[in-house]
């Protein structure tokens, strides 16, 4: 499953009081990110991400991923087995001028396989319209 987060970071952001969001994400195995910035933002938009306030991305410290300006995957193998399934994204902004955009995708792989959409009968759909006045 693919989750998605984008975010135009207002400029001025410093690290005393980043941009916060919340991704959130299913139960399962977190196999793989894709990133994009937009050219324009260079270095002057940065941002990390935390699962259960642990760094994951970067995975080095307190240190910030900027400058991804065309579509990057990076491979990852981590367990998101403990609720809530969110993700903390903390973004930077030192433009003055302009607020610039992330592209943030997690690939999730969940532990059991996804359902996608209870079938309705026939007959419960004609009860609910003979129900409200639809019927034939």
């Amino acid at each position: 499953m693919l989750f998605k987060l984008s975010r135009k970071v207002p400029k001025n952001t410093t690290t005393l009081a980043p941009d916060w969001q919340k991704l959130k994400i299913d139960r399962g195995t977190l196999v793989q990110w894709l990133i994009q910035m937009p050219e324009e933002a260079a270095d002057l938009l940065q941002f990390r991400i935390e699962y259960h306030h642990t760094q994951i991305l970067p995975f080095t410290g307190s240190t910030w991923i900027y400058g991804l300006f065309e579509p990057t995957v990076i491979q990852e193998s981590l367990l998101v087995h403990d609720a809530p399934y969110t993700l903390d994204v903390y973004a930077i902004n030192s433009d003055d001028t302009y607020a610039h955009e992330y592209n943030i995708y997690a690939n999730i792989i969940s532990d059991k396989p996804v359902t996608p959409g209870v079938v309705v009968s026939a007959s419960a759909i004609e009860r609910f319209k003979n129900l409200f006045g639809g019927g034939n």
